[in-house]
């Protein structure tokens, strides 16, 4: 009880975030958070990341969330983790800044909760965050910085390696300081590695995680052609204003860490992405805002609360929970969306062990109990160097198997579509067509 009268505050966070999440954030209960609580769900049942599933980046995130699947894998406990670890992010934040870290919930509603989705990007964000505060309250702790600097590589490996270079700036003069982080460093680097090492994803880790960028920055983004205009143009904006703020305080290592936070929006340049960015610039201008607290937590709260109410009532579609959906059963979705879910799955249970090849895969194999497979996550850059390719190969070296084309995303012309395409047209050109219903058509090869 006494610690629950000391901590009222972030239980209130807690819940708000929960519920944003849950119950107002339905807008984000598809695609990447759909893609991460899956990566999480197969570790939870026992299956080894890169061997069996593709994904794209280090795994601590998804090994953070098993960690609660393990007593409940379900979605809803998969937002609860998320709820957690965004609360313990506004925790240090109010622990720098104090009231002024209300502004993060302002942010929250701008983005529509874009910017605290359940990804390892958020992962990645919160240990920027825990790193500038303990850089900002114990900078002597120089073992504990390098672990976390290492754990920011195992968060998104294309931005976690950048964040060493803030020490080597500021210490390079101290060279047993240096030495002491990257002794930390190496801790939990030499822990992931001897577990790649003896469950013999080592191999695939590399192609998915390091070769595979290639595949992943040449069709997505800046180097496939997808740039969404105006978040790019927000990018580098920020960008120039995140180098103006390094230069006029250029002893403040915070800004330093922050900075790489460009590197979330690269190279998709969206919306989504760019809204982990904003949270680091937020974080840059918090020690400069110099308004009464008092006035910013009552702002804030005057922006947050009818905000939240407002994005939910302006939806124009009926709402449901997703009583039927197993593993999603207490998520809130679109009424039509979740109806057509439901009869998809029907239809395609009809077809022994099938394969679907579209966006709709993930959530028919978790839904179906069913082992995640490198078919869940089908985009273009998710499966190493010449992914495409070893995927047909794949689909080549199979036999007896049925596979389900969702046709809206194999003909969809939407210029930012990351679905690999070369693999659906590999399927409808070289094997039988079975039958088709709901815009798939069912195909088999023997």
């Amino acid at each position: 009880m006494k610690f629950f009268k000391k901590n009222w505050w972030y239980f209130l966070v807690f819940i708000f975030i929960f519920c944003c999440l849950n119950f107002f954030g339905f807008n984000h209960n598809y695609g990447d958070p759909t893609n991460n609580y899956g990566f999480s769900y197969a570790i939870a049942r026992g299956q080894i990341p890169y061997l069996d599933f593709n994904t794209v980046s280090t795994p601590l995130y998804a090994f953070y969330c098993a960690i609660f699947l393990l007593i409940y894998n379900n979605y809803v406990t998969f937002l609860l983790a998320q709820a957690l670890l965004v609360t313990v992010t506004f925790y240090f934040l109010y622990q720098m800044f104090g009231k002024k870290a209300s502004l993060f919930l302002v942010l929250m509603v701008i983005f529509t909760y874009s910017n605290i989705i359940g990804t390892y990007n958020y992962m990645c964000f919160f240990m920027m965050v825990l790193l500038v505060y303990l850089e900002k309250k114990y900078p002597n702790k120089d073992y504990l910085i390098g672990a976390c600097i290492a754990l920011s590589c195992l968060s998104k490996q294309t931005i976690g390696p950048f964040l060493i270079i803030p020490s080597i700036i500021f210490y390079h003069k101290d060279l047993k300081k240096l030495l002491r982080r990257f002794a930390g460093f190496l801790i939990p680097c030499v822990i992931f590695l001897i577990y790649l090492l003896v469950t013999g994803a080592f191999l695939p880790f590399l192609d998915l995680c390091l070769f595979g960028l290639f595949d992943f920055f040449h069709n997505n983004g800046v180097g496939g052609g997808q740039v969404h205009i105006w978040p790019f143009i927000f990018t580098l904006l920020s960008i120039v204003f995140s180098l103006i703020l390094i230069i006029r305080h250029r002893k403040d290592i915070q800004n330093y860490y922050l900075f790489f936070g460009f590197l979330f929006a690269v190279p998709l340049f969206d919306f989504t992405h760019y809204a982990m960015y904003a949270n680091c610039l937020l974080i840059m201008v918090l020690p400069y805002i110099r308004l009464p607290e008092k006035y910013l937590v009552s702002l804030s709260f005057a922006i947050f609360i009818p905000t939240c109410i407002i994005l939910f009532m302006m939806w124009p579609v009926d709402f449901v929970f997703t009583s039927d959906a197993n593993h999603f059963n207490y998520n809130l979705h679109d009424k039509k969306t979740y109806q057509n879910l439901m009869k998809y799955d029907k239809y395609i249970d009809q077809y022994e062990d099938a394969i679907v090849v579209g966006y709709y895969s993930m959530y028919y194999d978790i839904i179906n109990d069913r082992d995640l497979s490198y078919f869940d996550v089908l985009y273009y850059g998710n499966f190493g160097y010449n992914g495409t390719e070893k995927m047909i190969n794949r689909i080549k070296d199979m036999h007896n198997q049925y596979f389900v084309v969702s046709f809206e995303d194999y003909k969809s012309d939407y210029e930012y579509s990351q679905f690999a395409k070369e693999v659906a047209h590999w399927i409808v050109s070289n094997c039988e067509e079975v039958d088709t219903k709901y815009a798939f058509v069912v195909y088999y090869k023997e």
